[in-house]
């Protein structure tokens, strides 16, 4: 018996929102590494649509650039030692990178909220889950102390924790990992963001406590009506929770389409190797890696960055010109110049 992923739904509205304008978009995104020499790009050219109200999924191997790429779209990258040398990331009409620093104060928490990967080092051990999440509400309502801290124990309590008014006094080594998470995600939906980023937001939990995590920002992206975007290197997470995907290979998108589309009807190589490499239920078998590595930031390979691992690849055609990303149809690219001519294996085939 084949692995067959039920729990992929995708809403036929889906493909209808790519017909309106985005919640958010990004275009020709160049991240470069800077230092002493000339900047070296590590993301380049990378196009990613959200559509309003959807989850989408982030996907590669690690190295791929999706951090980065979220750290970017917040405006959160140090900017000494890496940059973005190019594009737009334009959320609700609005250009992000364009902002003043004052400006992007304003946006993050209200207009986009993150998760990031590691909560225990991203909350601070000096300060009181209350006293961080109070911090964050005061900023940027106006709500005095008392009313700051209901509503941190409110939102405690939305993400599943027990006994809120007690835990909002305790410090984050006094709670266990799972909780530092939901911890992180009340902080991040503290302000009800229109956009919600988690970059591996289950990274180092045992499998219980990810699908609880998983099952949580589902829920809340549904109930507070969030666009989303959920970084992974894990098709499972994908499957599980997202409306859409976007495959990530060497700092560029290869391909983006319903999870549907991409588990059944891959339309790049990459994506086709990630699928094989997926256990099949029930089905003793060799797992089917992918050989090789990919390249490293700075040698790219002039056409198509996947060609010396991909079976599929032939010359000149794929490692003598850069291959453009082709937009198949609303919210559904590809960047395979011998896309027409391949019959790629999903899930189900």
């Amino acid at each position: 018996m084949e692995l067959t992923p039920v729990q992929v739904k995708v809403p036929s509205a889906i493909v209808t929102a790519h017909a309106r304008p985005p919640a958010l978009q990004v275009d020709g995104l160049v991240i470069g590494l800077v230092g002493r020499r000339a900047p070296m790009p590590v993301v380049t050219g990378l196009d990613l649509t959200l559509a309003r109200q959807e989850v989408l999924g982030l996907v590669g191997e690690s190295g791929s650039g999706k951090t980065l790429t979220s750290l970017a779209i917040a405006r959160l990258l140090d900017g000494r030692s890496v940059q973005v040398l190019a594009g737009t990331v334009t959320l609700f009409g609005r250009d992000l990178l364009t902002l003043s620093e004052a400006q992007m104060r304003s946006v993050r928490g209200k207009e986009i909220g993150m998760i990031f990967q590691d909560p225990m080092t991203s909350l601070d051990p000096a300060f009181t889950i209350g006293y961080q999440l109070t911090s964050v509400l005061r900023r940027h309502f106006d709500l005095s102390r008392q009313a700051a801290r209901r509503r941190a124990v409110e939102l405690l309590g939305m993400v599943g924790i027990g006994d809120p008014r007690r835990r909002v006094d305790q410090y984050p080594h006094q709670i266990s990992g799972g909780m530092r998470q939901r911890v992180m995600i009340a902080l991040a939906i503290s302000c009800e963001p229109k956009v919600l980023i988690a970059d591996e937001p289950t990274t180092a939990l045992d499998a219980t406590t990810q699908a609880q995590i998983l099952e949580l920002i589902k829920d809340l992206a549904q109930t507070l009506h969030m666009s989303t975007i959920i970084t992974t290197h894990d098709l499972g997470v994908v499957a599980e929770v997202c409306d859409t995907v976007a495959v990530m290979y060497a700092g560029q998108i290869v391909e983006q389409a319903t999870t549907e589309q991409l588990f059944y009807h891959p339309q790049h190589p990459y994506t086709e190797r990630l699928l094989l490499a997926l256990p099949r239920v029930g089905v003793e078998q060799e797992m089917l890696g992918i050989p090789g590595a990919p390249p490293r930031a700075g040698q790219f390979p002039e056409g198509c960055r996947f060609a010396p691992r991909c079976g599929h690849a032939v010359e000149p055609d794929c490692v003598a010109h850069v291959v453009p990303l082709e937009h198949l149809a609303p919210g559904r690219t590809a960047r395979c110049v011998r896309r027409p001519e391949l019959t790629l294996r999903g899930v189900r085939t």
